[in-house]
């Protein structure tokens, strides 16, 4: 009955659940991908990509796949730069990269360098950065990426360079694209020009059609690690974390800096931890806290302190299932206290799925129908203390 959750690990390295339902949005004192010149964690994709630069093997499409927030839109960035900045053109070759400086050994290019600037204002011509554009009738974003913004892609990287260099598109959210605007790329990738590179940016590599991933090299970006977490709200955000934060905030983010800050700006670390030390009380819970805790979610403009309790049990329900799963009988930090492993000896693993699935229904159901807050609070400690 575990089969589907091991597929899961293997194919993620890991659950990710809460980065699933995470929407791609930039938080308030993050930088954006296209004014950051900071790309922690993710060192070795960089150095696959230098080995492709250094050989002059550099594919014409490339797919950087892996859960939202976690900077695959600045590794992409970051190599649009480099190839900006260091590709040339030479009608002698036959290689892709021209006069690329040799052995590369980083894609940095300096912020006061003149192509940073032209990337980060969105003003390179030699650069084609596209997303969900404007829905005209509802005056926000669509939620999937048309045939009319994927039609944009060839004639650009078909165009000369300003310079005799590269071009490069970037394609945000690419596992939007629907069947047509996927197949509008198709053309291209067949018969790519010299000197241009598409890069599609992917949270779910199975939305993409088998005729675009054959013809493309996937990269996977893990989620950033607790460290390199704790180090980016630092050096981003201004928020230092202590000790006993960092595993907690690194499990809730799922290693994505967007969602470390959200959790971090609506209270969610502490609300967290005022749900988990009420379930370290099961089966004997303190329904005073619980009656307040529910009181604070149901409030008004209290969206988000509700969607963090929910994390919390999801958190606990989602690491009780692997670890039953995988045979464990102990949980990882910040969940390896005494309470919850008698919590999760109480039950057999059909129990705790049910019990996990119980509250993920629960929890939906409360969001899409705007069920009042407070019950729906009450309510998931009923589900888990049965």
């Amino acid at each position: 009955m575990f089969d589907d959750f091991q597929d899961m690990e293997e194919e993620q390295g890991g659950f990710d659940g809460f980065a699933a339902s995470y929407e791609p949005e930039e938080p308030e004192g993050l930088a954006a991908p296209r004014h950051s010149s900071l790309c922690l964690g993710h060192e070795q994709s960089e150095k696959i990509l230098l080995d492709l630069i250094n050989s002059g093997n550099m594919p014409h499409a490339v797919i950087f796949n892996g859960p939202v927030g976690i900077g695959k839109s600045t590794m992409a960035f970051r190599l649009a730069r480099y190839l900006l900045k260091h590709g040339t053109a030479d009608a002698n070759q036959d290689s892709l990269f021209g006069d690329m400086p040799a052995a590369a050994t980083s894609l940095d290019v300096p912020a006061n360098d003149p192509v940073f600037a032209k990337v980060a204002s969105g003003g390179h011509p030699d650069l084609l950065y596209l997303e969900h554009s404007l829905d005209p009738k509802k005056a926000n974003k669509q939620s999937d990426i048309d045939v009319y913004t994927a039609r944009k892609v060839a004639p650009f990287l078909r165009m000369t360079s300003s310079n005799g260099g590269w071009r490069v598109v970037i394609v945000d959210n690419a596992d939007t694209m629907n069947r047509n605007a996927q197949n509008a790329l198709l053309k291209i990738l067949e018969e790519p020009p010299n000197n241009a590179l598409l890069v599609l940016i992917t949270h779910r590599l199975g939305a993409m059609i088998p005729t675009i991933r054959s013809r493309c090299r996937t990269l996977n970006f893990n989620p950033l690690s607790e460290d390199v977490l704790a180090q980016l709200m630092e050096r981003e955000v201004g928020a230092t974390l202590a000790e006993q934060d960092k595993k907690l905030l690194a499990t809730m983010a799922g290693g994505s800096i967007g969602r470390a800050q959200k959790i971090i700006n609506s209270g969610g670390l502490e609300t967290a931890q005022n749900v988990l030390t009420i379930l370290e009380g099961w089966p004997n819970f303190n329904w005073l806290d619980i009656h307040h805790l529910s009181e604070l979610a149901g409030r008004n403009g209290q969206e988000e302190n509700f969607s963090n309790i929910e994390q919390a049990f999801m958190l606990l329900t989602e690491e009780i299932v692997f670890s039953k799963a995988r045979g464990e009988g102990a949980l990882p930090p910040p969940l390896n206290s005494d309470a919850f492993h008698a919590m999760m000896a109480a039950h057999p693993p059909d129990k705790w799925l049910e019990i996990h699935a119980a509250l993920k229904a629960h929890f939906a159901q409360a969001d899409y129908a705007n069920l009042d807050k407070r019950q729906a609070v009450l309510h998931a400690f009923n589900l888990i203390k049965d």
